[in-house]
């Protein structure tokens, strides 16, 4: 069942009705868009099943027609640029509609990847300078951009220095009172790397003194320190 507009002044298609008014045989002002739109709305709930294609073409007729109206009441703020945009919206719209069901369509075939329909078109990449130009200007234009670019830093070289665990230094502790009974502080860290090591060594005893397997003495506040083996 076709959409038909129902009133005092015209009973038919809406298409229709936009004909009669875009060629002045009806008077837009005596349509109340309102009723038509009313009317409208109780038609698609009597549907079952509401087409796309066929609420675009609605939403088309009506803007139209929504345009014509208010160039009627208000012909001060008629402008051509408003009325093609509107236009050129309503058209884009109705495009959508339209891929958005073949869209579906493909989705329900279970068609989720397509190939080409054509090859890609073929460019060829030429370079085409000016004719004036010679092999000086295109030095000079190269030297400038080179001037522009910001200079090259060459940044130092670092060594990654490998650096002994705790662990390890706790077994080569242990290693070294498996031979002898005490070491005296200063020499145990006399053959250190850096400072990192030094700090390696004094948790390394910690922890064997925290386990019993060592003791220290120191006779004073700045004498060295003596490990001995427990």
């Amino acid at each position: 069942m076709a959409y038909k507009v129902t009133s005092e002044k015209f009973n038919g298609p809406l298409d229709l009705l936009l004909q009669l008014i875009e060629k002045e045989d009806l008077n837009i002002t005596e349509i109340s868009l309102a009723q038509v739109t009313e009317q409208y709305i109780e038609y698609l709930e009597k549907l079952v099943e509401i087409e796309p294609e066929e609420l675009a073409d609605f939403l088309v007729i009506a803007g139209r027609l929504l345009l014509l109206k208010s160039r009627a009441l208000l012909p001060y703020l008629e402008t051509e640029v408003e009325e093609e945009s509107l236009e050129t919206q309503l058209k884009l719209y109705k495009e959508f509609i339209e891929a958005s069901k073949k869209i579906d369509e493909m989705i329900k075939q279970g068609r989720f990847s397509f190939s080409r329909t054509r090859p890609p078109a073929k460019t060829e990449i030429e370079f085409s300078p000016p004719p004036n130009i010679n092999v000086e200007s295109l030095k000079d234009c190269f030297l400038v951009v080179l001037k522009r670019l910001d200079p090259l830093v060459k940044l130092p070289r670092q060594m990654v220095e490998k650096t002994i665990s705790l662990q390890q230094k706790i077994l080569e502790l242990k290693e070294i009172f498996s031979n002898q009974k005490n070491i005296k502080f200063h020499n145990l860290i006399g053959n250190a790397q850096n400072r990192t090591e030094i700090i390696i060594n004094f948790l390394a005893i910690l922890e064997l003194l925290k386990q019993r397997h060592l003791t220290v003495k120191q006779h004073g506040s700045f004498n060295d320190i003596l490990i001995e083996k427990i």
